[in-house]
């Protein structure tokens, strides 16, 4: 059997002046981790099933969030250690 990874294509992501909220209360120590990796710029990869929605690579792990521009927030929706 071979295997064949899944390929996305990544988007530079840097959105300026958006504030970062949880989507819960578990997540909440991991918003400055998120909010310092914006404000630098990283790479995000679209969800193909979810306009929007992206997963994140940070300096500890990964996170997946969620972009409202209409009210310039950015929610983290979930995050796992590397």
């Amino acid at each position: 059997m071979t295997s064949t990874a899944v390929q996305y294509d990544a988007i530079w992501l840097r959105p300026a002046d958006y504030a970062v909220a949880p989507l819960n209360a578990k997540l909440k120590n991991k918003v400055t981790e998120l909010s310092k990796a914006l404000e630098k710029g990283l790479p995000a990869y679209p969800d193909n099933n979810r306009q929007d929605f992206y997963d994140v690579e940070l300096e500890n792990g990964w996170a997946y969030i969620h972009i409202r521009e209409d009210r310039r927030m950015v929610y983290l929706i979930a995050y796992s250690k590397n």
